[in-house]
């Protein structure tokens, strides 16, 4: 079945954020599998019981030039081809394809960005399955209070998962519902779970990255860019380097707690330089950049010191900050 046979639906739009893999579009209907899941753009918990995701058709590419990150979610092994020519359609027209897989699957065919969901193994705590991941791949951690986050686990995961020689990893605080917690909840028959499921503050993703880090990962997955649509300057892909370096400050910004309002103008002016139709090195090798009355100080000074050095100064600095073992919680 081809994409334009399957029943159409729309794609949601959201602010592509480090946090959630950078994702800009997401399914709103989506066949998932009958297993529990990951959802990367929301951090919810999928496939439980209670929770089920719509059995309805495929969605569609939405009718705008495909220039950012597509988010498809698992399927079962019998709609694979049905997911990879989706994959084939909106890579072919510039976006960007992220491909949610489990580590006992196949990479998918076509241009796309595997990341793989870590959940079912830690559910399962079948680590062999973790150290089975191929060289260079990528992966999110969902974190679960009481579940994913014991120390032990953590430990033993980062190993194995350093042993398959992985690039990528990243954690996700899960977002759970009622119906979640008791799901998981009654798969185990620990009552130290159950206490923590109901009554723990949700784990720290900056605690697992500091634990991350000491094996060599990062925080966040780089994000991802597709071919972008062939008429767009060359210059494009650059430009949203920089975006992504303005998301990342914005972003560590906020987990340190500094100042909301400077942290949201960041994430602003990552909006702005995504959607910008000038070439900003251009405008700064000029000293034009302050024409753009959208681009505050801060947020400029970021930008300036990227075009004239490749890096951000005040990135590394914070990155440096929220990977401190200071940042660490005690075991």
């Amino acid at each position: 079945m081809t994409v334009s046979q399957v029943a159409r639906t729309r794609f949601a739009a959201q602010l592509p954020d480090p946090g959630h893999l950078w994702v800009r579009f997401t399914p709103r209907n989506w066949r998932g599998p009958e297993r529990a899941w990951t959802d990367f753009a929301s951090g919810a918990l999928r496939g439980t019981a209670g929770r089920r995701q719509s059995s309805g058709g495929w969605p569609e590419p939405p009718a705008r030039p495909l220039d950012d990150v597509f988010y498809l979610p698992p399927v079962e092994p019998s709609t694979r081809a049905e997911r990879d020519d989706l994959v084939d359609e909106i890579s072919r027209q510039g976006g960007a394809v992220l491909v949610q897989i489990l580590p006992s699957e196949p990479s998918p065919a076509g241009p796309s960005i595997a990341v793989y969901d870590l959940l079912q193994p830690l559910l399962e705590i079948d680590l062999p399955a973790l150290q089975s991941l191929p060289q260079g791949s990528q992966a999110v951690w969902p974190l679960i209070a009481g579940v994913t986050d014991d120390p032990v686990l953590v430990r033993a995961g980062l190993e194995a998962l350093a042993r398959s020689g992985a690039r990528h990893l990243q954690a996700l605080t899960l977002d759970l519902a009622p119906t979640d917690r008791r799901w998981l909840a009654g798969e185990g028959d620990d009552e130290q779970r159950f206490a923590r499921l109901f009554h723990s503050p949700p784990p720290s993703e900056r605690d697992f990255a500091v634990r991350a880090h000491a094996f060599g990962f990062e925080p966040f997955l780089p994000r991802p860019l597709g071919g972008l649509p062939r008429d767009w300057p060359a210059w494009i892909p650059a430009q949203r380097r920089l975006g992504e370096t303005l998301a990342l400050v914005a972003e560590l910004w906020l987990r340190l707690g500094r100042p909301v309002n400077r942290g949201q103008a960041f994430y602003r002016a990552m909006r702005y330089v995504d959607r910008c139709r000038h070439d900003l090195a251009a405008l700064a090798r000029e000293g034009n950049l302050g024409i753009l009355d959208w681009l505050d100080d801060d947020s400029r000074a970021v930008v300036e010191d990227v075009i004239a050095t490749g890096e951000s100064r005040l990135l590394a600095t914070l990155r440096g900050q929220y990977l401190a073992r200071g940042g660490e919680v005690s075991e």
